[in-house]
């Protein structure tokens, strides 16, 4: 997943800010030293750049890793038409992995990382349905997908939108 720079500035913003005022809070309340604002003002600063920047770098770099570890396996004649990182919900686990759009099927494949792991395969043939959802009824990165046995499978996606539309049209040719 691609974070641009005015996301990465944004999330810096909010958890500096955060940070500052929890922080502030407790110098105030533990403390008994009233409203610094030169220390809420470092803290924000500080520890927005140090962990907005930094942990979001560290994350990509751990994301790719595992992404690149994982390996699927594809028929001889099959073609990939969209790859990317995805979560599966099972149960209460969103299992992270790999979600594959091939031209015969959409795989699912966790990384090594995960409670619950394997493989879930989804022949093109058998969808029958795939529709948008909300991720804890708040984020709008879901997507459902229903096969004829109407088992229903759950992903969070990056670029829902892009995902929905090329299972749509790979799957109802």
């Amino acid at each position: 997943m691609k974070v641009s720079f005015k996301q990465k500035l944004l999330f810096s913003l909010i958890s500096g800010l955060s940070f500052a005022i929890l922080n502030s809070l407790m110098y105030y309340v533990f403390l008994d030293k009233g409203f610094i604002w030169e220390i809420f003002m470092m803290n924000w600063i500080l520890f927005g750049f140090l962990f907005g920047f930094g942990f979001l770098f560290f994350m990509q770099r751990m994301t790719t890793r595992l992404m690149n570890n994982i390996q699927i396996q594809l028929a001889d004649d099959e073609i990939v038409r969209h790859e990317g990182g995805a979560n599966l919900m099972k149960g209460i686990e969103a299992v992270g992995g790999k979600l594959v759009l091939t031209d015969q099927r959409l795989i699912f494949k966790s990384h090594q990382k995960n409670v619950q792991s394997g493989e879930t395969q989804l022949p093109l043939t058998e969808i029958q349905e795939v529709i948008p959802r909300k991720t804890a009824k708040l984020f709008q990165n879901g997507m459902r997908v229903l096969n004829q046995a109407g088992e229903a499978f759950d992903f969070v996606v990056y670029e829902r939108e892009v995902w929905l539309e090329k299972v749509k049209t790979a799957s109802f040719e």
